[in-house]
């Protein structure tokens, strides 16, 4: 049984390096991103790469606790491993998740920027009334075509829905 936990605290170990080292990366990029006045900007355990190492820190603290934990002999202490270690990996899903949507808010804001803001809009109506022929016909709408199931639990609860009274 330890064999098999050693295997998949292995695995886990990886998938956690390679999360911290991508949400680094993104914490980096986050931080680096043009926010417009960078003289107001203060840099300090707030900005996106400190909380980033912060938070990255008390995972691998966490991820100490929980292995250690996993491979006590008290089922109790066992649990308590196997569920720190399994929140705190849907914490590094949830933090890698959260980090794409901002620097993907963060990016379509910037595109955004460049389009003129403020443009006032203008309703032009038309300086004589356009002509419309005698001759046309009004457009037929197309039929709608349903698939029918025999099937009469559908058929009632369809034509429940359908009922007009």
């Amino acid at each position: 049984m330890n064999e098999i936990i050693l295997l998949l605290l292995g695995f886990l170990g990886v998938f956690a390096a390679g999360c911290s080292i991508a949400l680094l990366a993104l914490g980096k990029l986050i931080d680096q991103f043009p926010s417009g006045d960078e003289s107001k900007r203060t840099r300090s355990i707030t900005s996106p790469v400190e909380t980033t190492k912060i938070s990255i820190a008390l995972f691998w603290g966490l991820f100490i606790i929980g292995g250690w934990a996993v491979m006590q002999e008290s089922r109790l202490v066992m649990i308590a491993g196997i569920t720190t270690l399994f929140a705190i990996s849907l914490f590094m899903i949830t933090a890698l998740i959260f980090s794409f949507a901002v620097l993907n808010a963060l990016r379509a804001r910037k595109s955004g920027a460049k389009a003129p803001v403020g443009i006032p809009v203008i309703q032009i109506s038309p300086a004589a009334p356009v002509p419309v022929s005698a001759e046309a016909e009004p457009i037929q709408p197309a039929p709608v075509l349903r698939k029918r199931y025999n099937n009469p639990l559908t058929d009632f609860m369809l034509n429940a829905l359908l009922k007009k009274e």
